[in-house]
């Protein structure tokens, strides 16, 4: 089934050559209808330069990069891109490539398997391979954001927090025309919401290395962050939906 790929971005242009080049031999060699979307979220180097450079060089690959202006949040970044995909699956992941593209195969089949129509890499699983781990400080803060994100928003779930997920397109219609949060609660919003409208959620273990070079300030994107979070019941507290909506695909975000 053909796929949008969102790629959101922040100053990438070391990362994104190497991660566009992967991404779209990987999908290219699949024989599937694809399209690569780079979200260029205020980047103050060349990301958009990076990019434009890649589809000149390499113009047999659907690549493209989207911009607004200025700088608004990962989540934004990452709703702009999902809501102006054109294909049936859309999968958004980081830069990079922590979790390598290979790994959409997986995802996609334990979907098919479940009847899911969300799927997300999930690094506590006990068949996930994490090939390089994050820093003491890091594990050990992200234990402490899940134990949270279990009590506030979405019970069950042991890994909101991987930039790997998949959604249908009637899934992203849904689930990202009404999400609010521009930060990195974002993710935490998403799946608060599609499991509201009733979607099927199914975590699936992924391969997954950390890579340097994280834009995260742990204290001031953290607060931030567990702010948002203590905020998602209240902003979709009336959400009631069972079934998808009918919004068009270029709803405003």
């Amino acid at each position: 089934m053909s796929v949008s790929v969102v790629i959101p971005a922040f100053d990438e242009e070391l990362r994104l050559p190497a991660t566009l080049a992967a991404t779209a031999a990987y999908f290219q060699s699949l024989g599937e209808e694809y399209e690569i979307l780079v979200v260029d979220d205020g980047s103050r180097d060349r990301t958009a330069q990076v990019v434009a450079d890649f589809q000149k060089a390499h113009p047999e690959y659907p690549v493209q990069c989207l911009e607004y202006g200025g700088n608004r949040g990962k989540g934004y970044a990452v709703r702009f891109g999902m809501l102006r995909g054109m294909y049936e699956r859309r999968l958004f992941c980081d830069a990079d490539l922590a979790t390598p593209v290979e790994e959409y195969a997986r995802v996609v089949a334990a979907m098919d398997r479940d009847g899911a129509q969300v799927g997300i890499g999930s690094r506590p699983l006990q068949q996930s391979n994490l090939i390089v781990h994050q820093p003491w400080y890091r594990e050990v803060l992200g234990r402490g954001f899940n134990k949270a994100v279990q009590l506030l928003a979405v019970p069950g779930i042991a890994d909101t927090q991987c930039g790997f997920k998949i959604f249908s397109a009637a899934a992203t219609q849904d689930v990202f025309s009404r999400c609010q949060l521009d930060g990195f609660a974002f993710d935490c919003e998403a799946l608060y919401i599609a499991r509201r409208l009733g979607y099927t959620i199914t975590e699936v273990p992924i391969r997954w290395s950390h890579k340097d070079g994280s834009k995260v300030s742990m204290i001031r994107d953290g607060l931030k962050t567990l702010y948002d979070l203590a905020t998602i019941r209240v902003l979709h507290r009336r959400l009631k939906t069972p079934a998808a909506s009918t919004l068009p695909a270029d709803t405003k975000v």
